[in-house]
């Protein structure tokens, strides 16, 4: 019965041309929607459980897709914005320190977050962070939290931060999360202009644990068109401490991860 007045619902609102956002709206206040991500976190779960190496995990996070029912327009997918050679030489890293506390800016879609949790310490906490509105790929609907925390494995905890990085409430908030814990990697990944990368760093880079990692992700050179100065910050900030650059091709105008070894 539910599922027959969902589809009808959708095509009703397809057909009279409704805003796509306005019905992803709709969609987001719908707890069977929640629901449907719950499901979908237990099958990733035990598609998971297939993965034998990091590779396996990476390629499952570019493929997968779920729908409860073939008929439904709602697909679920952890888009993931990286370049594969990139991602995997960071998440080398992770697991060679055992990473057991991680913070990252930026939820976006949760794939670097399934990546991050894939590769971190089986009892590690990971804090992920994003606006609460959607759009741009700033935020995510509420009906996702089940999902994200679907990608926890054995011990570990995580704790999704859905406020503005900026925020000082949200530096208090991590700290209380954190408990005087330090932090093993630091992911800065959210506000991509000049001032917004700075003060993410800024804000976020005394937690970090002395030989502990900070990560920016987009340090490759954009098209003009896109708001993402990541790169003149990168350049200003990799002077002062040792680090890696994992970029597949300096001219790909996109993505590029910049690491930077706490002093």
């Amino acid at each position: 019965m539910i599922n027959s007045i969902l589809n009808k619902s959708y095509k009703k609102l397809t057909k009279l041309s409704v805003d796509s956002h306005l019905i992803n709206q709709i969609i987001s206040k719908n707890l069977f929607f929640r629901l449907i991500n719950y499901i979908a976190g237990i099958n990733l779960k035990k598609e998971s459980l297939k993965c034998k190496s990091l590779e396996d995990y990476i390629n499952l996070v570019f493929e997968y897709e779920y729908s409860l029912f073939k008929w439904l327009p709602y697909k679920i997918n952890i888009k993931v914005f990286q370049k594969k050679k990139e991602i995997r030489e960071l998440c080398k890293i992770i697991s060679k320190i055992r990473a057991k506390v991680i913070l990252e800016i930026g939820t976006a879609q949760g794939g670097t977050l399934f990546l991050l949790s894939k590769s971190a310490d089986s009892d590690c906490i990971l804090l992920s962070m994003a606006l609460p509105d959607v759009g741009k790929n700033e935020g995510y609907f509420s009906h996702r939290i089940p999902f994200y925390k679907s990608f926890a494995s054995n011990n570990q905890k995580i704790r999704l931060i859905r406020k503005n990085s900026h925020d000082p409430s949200t530096l208090v908030q991590v700290k209380k999360i954190l408990k005087n814990k330090e932090i093993d990697l630091l992911f800065i990944d959210g506000d991509h202009t000049y001032e917004g990368v700075k003060q993410d760093f800024e804000m976020y880079a005394p937690l970090v644990k002395k030989n502990g990692i900070i990560a920016f992700h987009d340090i490759v050179v954009y098209p003009p068109e896109y708001i993402c100065d990541v790169n003149k910050f990168w350049k200003e900030i990799k002077k002062s401490y040792d680090y890696k650059e994992f970029v597949e091709d300096w001219e790909q105008g996109n993505c590029g991860i910049g690491v930077i070894f706490n002093k």
